[in-house]
């Protein structure tokens, strides 16, 4: 009998790592399946823009990673396994498929050890990560990598002390630090925590249960200040919680998942709509406990968008959340389903209205399979993705889909004062001439063709940051918020 890669991982990484290793072994459906599937197939064309080979000079099966576009245009992001010690790599590639390995990790006391779940881009340019093992509590460590590929460690999981075992990179909030999760701790709940750009690390809030247990989701910023924080277990109802948390640690709201059709085992960040809400997925539940697209509204209130394997064709087992497109929609990835049940890529409108997008297949020529995350929107409007498992060498691939979706710019982080520095990623932006935050002209310097500093005006209010460039005029993904 098949063993779901959906099957609830353990937040303790080597219970993980069996779950992802059985999920090697798909078993392909049978016809009969595969030619009623077919016809609900969505029609996108998803082309394969680099294969992972594995090996110690490369990486493989990058795990729960959504791509980060820095400021030389690249793609960059983590493979838990490959490089020269086996233990997962840091890498960038281009939109047309040129890889570089930047880094190795080796474990020890001085590096981490398998990274999951990719990079966060700082206003400085850098990039911030964890690894789930290595440092010098083997637990796992946080740390900084230039785009040269200069790692540095900035903290040492010791869950004697603080946490264990992270997931996800931290998240950039608008007081400038860093905010992450940890799926184990002293208490073996797991935790809050946040950190410097300089390495300064404090435990924000421990987990104790009645608020959720096993945290692997990062936390999301809300345009109100508090971090959301999905959690995989616990609550009341063992099933997962939402968390409401202040940057000081204080509990203001939580959410408990029911289990069965209203959703369980939420592992993927929450995205804030302009309107306020926010939209996210569970790995299980649902009317056929196969996963399900979720809205929570601003009086903690979760509806249940859309629940997953109620269609032939249809994908099973969202994993990590979904990404807000530039026109409006909600983009993610299941893991198994569709018409070879080799994953999915769909979106989902506010109003809950689903279309399935494209089925991955492994059947032939060795494709994708197996995409554990949401895509990312470049600057060009294209989708970039990655597959854990597929490709020539099956250590997975790296995708790419075009939705039809406009040129925007972009920043690691849509908020400050008047008279900070913002640092602005996009397209063509040698030749831009004026550059707005919400109509008020603001200084700006440009580094390069894609990346560009602004200064935040004195007068101005939030709305959107407007480039123009010889090639036109684009606006930011999201509105700024102009502190005070």
């Amino acid at each position: 009998m098949q063993r779901k890669c959906s099957e609830k991982l353990d937040a303790r990484p080597k219970a993980a790592l069996r779950s992802l290793n059985f999920c090697v072994n798909k078993i392909i459906l049978v016809a009969a399946f595969l030619l009623c599937a077919g016809a609900v197939a969505g029609a996108q064309t998803v082309a394969t823009v680099y294969n992972f080979a594995g090996g110690t000079t490369d990486g493989a099966n990058p795990w729960y990673v959504t791509l980060v576009q820095g400021t030389d245009g690249q793609l960059y992001g983590t493979t838990y396994n490959g490089g020269s010690a086996g233990m997962g790599t840091a890498f960038k590639v281009t939109t047309s498929g040129t890889f570089t390995l930047l880094h190795s990790f080796a474990g020890g006391a001085s590096d981490g050890a398998n990274p999951t779940g990719g990079l966060t881009l700082g206003s400085d340019g850098n990039f911030y990560g964890t690894t789930q093992m290595g440092g010098s509590g083997t637990e796992g460590v946080v740390f900084t990598m230039t785009t040269a590929g200069a790692v540095t460690v900035l903290h040492s999981f010791n869950v004697l002390n603080d946490g264990a075992f992270p997931w996800e990179p931290p998240i950039l909030a608008s007081d400038g630090n860093f905010y992450g999760t940890a799926s184990g701790g002293a208490s073996n709940n797991g935790l809050v925590y946040k950190i410097t750009s300089s390495g300064t690390y404090t435990t924000v809030y421990n987990f104790d249960g009645t608020h959720g247990t096993y945290p692997i989701a990062p936390p999301t910023q809300g345009t109100d200040g508090f971090l959301y924080i999905p959690v995989s277990e616990g609550g009341s109802s063992f099933c997962g919680t939402i968390v409401k948390l202040s940057t000081a640690g204080v509990v203001s709201n939580t959410y408990n998942f029911p289990c069965g059709p209203g959703g369980s085992f939420p592992i993927g960040p929450l995205v804030q709509s302009s309107a306020g809400a926010f939209y996210s997925t569970t790995q299980n539940g649902g009317s056929r406990n196969e996963g399900t697209i979720y809205k929570l509204n601003s009086s903690f209130v979760v509806t249940v968008q859309h629940s997953f394997g109620n269609l032939f064709g249809d994908g099973i087992y969202p994993s990590a959340g979904v990404l807000l497109g530039t026109d409006g929609k909600y983009y993610g990835s299941t893991a198994e389903g569709g018409t070879f049940d080799d994953g999915t890529l769909f979106n989902s409108t506010p109003t809950g209205t689903y279309t399935h997008l494209y089925s991955f297949d492994n059947s032939v020529n060795l494709m994708q399979m197996a995409p554990l995350s949401p895509p990312v929107e470049y600057t060009t409007g294209l989708l970039y993705g990655v597959t854990e498992f597929g490709g020539t060498a099956n250590a997975g691939t790296v995708y790419s889909l075009n939705n039809g979706l406009s040129a925007f710019v972009n920043s690691p982080l849509f908020s400050g004062r008047e008279g900070s520095s913002v640092l602005i990623l996009g397209n063509h932006l040698s030749g831009t001439s004026k550059v707005t935050f919400n109509g008020v002209p603001a200084k700006f310097v440009v580094h390069s063709d894609t990346h560009m500093t602004a200064t935040v005006p004195r007068g101005t209010s939030s709305g959107w940051i407007t480039v123009t460039t010889a090639s036109g005029t684009v606006k930011s993904r999201k509105v700024f918020a102009v502190q005070r």
